[in-house]
């Protein structure tokens, strides 16, 4: 039996998911994590700031 492949709707959100992080980790490096806003995170992966609180609940959790 064939392991259960990933949907293309949850592939889409891992794939968003990860952009996220990619795009926080960045400017945390760049700016440090106290001088990144969740604006920011979203400004720079191109998400709506609702999108990124729908992956994380806080700034903490992309951390």
């Amino acid at each position: 039996m064939k392991p259960d492949k990933p949907t293309r709707r949850e592939r889409e959100r891992l794939r968003q998911r990860q952009d996220i992080l990619a795009g926080a980790l960045a400017l945390f490096a760049e700016k440090g994590y106290h001088n990144v806003s969740m604006q920011e995170i979203a400004e720079r992966t191109e998400f709506a700031t609702g999108t990124l609180y729908k992956f994380f609940p806080s700034k903490e959790d992309l951390y």
